[in-house]
């Protein structure tokens, strides 16, 4: 394992950049060199910082993973010996139960298209995991599993659920995620057509749901085409009170059985930065 490790001068040169970043808040190379603590002319502080930033080492997966890993040891050391804390992860919170949240989130600026996966921990996201897309726009689901797939190994041995907006509404990454041991809570798009019980395939628009209604359907089929069975959905759509609340619901569809455990872990997303 020596040889994925960084060396005591590039750990050094780490350190530095993540102060410098932290106290810069630019990831521009221009400002980093010229204000870089070292004793050498600016352009030999560019060419270090960029020699340094190809190494093949400096990946999240060399480096990010294992200190995740390890946190998350420390995190649960203990748990499954308690049996007060066993019995409380039989309430409907995902604190109680020790779920792990994960959220697959895009960002777009200028021309970067970045895919990332982020832990949720209180009221912060961490990022975990991250892919530049070639091209902007919305992420295909063969770029949502590229990224997800070694977060998920990553974190095989805890209970995950995984948050995706409207981006990520699409009903065969849920059934991915299922075949693979994953519970997730994708939001959907009022176009989004789902057929239970006692409704034939419509789009959600047409459904009819009011401020104030909560709503939780088992057993639906998503999609009008190559329609996914034996998913969940739950609508949540808070009152509006003079002009102020929710202006539209939360369409969510979900592996998950429990609707105030759905929901609590998608409020979860929103509150956390």
């Amino acid at each position: 394992m020596s040889e994925l490790l960084l060396n005591e001068s590039q750990i050094l040169m780490l350190q530095l950049l993540v102060l410098m970043l932290q106290r810069e808040r630019t990831v521009k190379l221009s400002t980093l060199a010229s204000r870089f603590p070292q004793p050498i002319k600016y352009n030999s502080r560019l060419k270090a910082i960029q020699r340094f930033l190809d190494l093949p080492k400096l990946c999240a997966k060399l480096l990010w993973f294992p200190l995740i890993k390890r946190w998350l040891k420390s995190e649960y050391r203990g748990t499954d010996g308690n049996r007060a804390q066993r019995r409380a992860r039989k309430k409907l919170t995902f604190k109680s139960r020790k779920i792990l949240l994960v959220v697959l989130d895009r960002t777009q600026w200028r021309d970067r298209n970045l895919l990332m996966v982020s832990l949720i921990w209180g009221t912060h996201a961490l990022p975990v995991y991250w892919e530049l897309l070639p091209k902007l726009g919305n992420s295909s689901l063969r770029q949502q599993k590229k990224v997800l797939t070694p977060v998920l190994r990553l974190l095989k041995p805890y209970p995950v659920v995984v948050i995706g907006d409207r981006e990520f509404h699409s009903p065969k990454l849920a059934n991915w995620l299922r075949e693979v041991g994953v519970d997730s809570v994708l939001r959907q798009k009022k176009s989004a057509h789902i057929a239970d019980k006692n409704t034939k395939c419509q789009a959600l628009k047409h459904r009819g749901f009011q401020p104030g209604q909560y709503h939780f359907f088992k057993d639906v089929s998503a999609n009008k085409e190559d329609p996914i069975h034996d998913l969940n959905l739950g609508v949540n759509w808070k009152p509006r009170y003079r002009g102020k609340g929710g202006k539209e619901p939360w369409l969510l569809l979900t592996t998950l059985s429990y609707f105030k455990l759905v929901r609590e872990i998608y409020q979860a997303r929103w509150e956390s930065r």
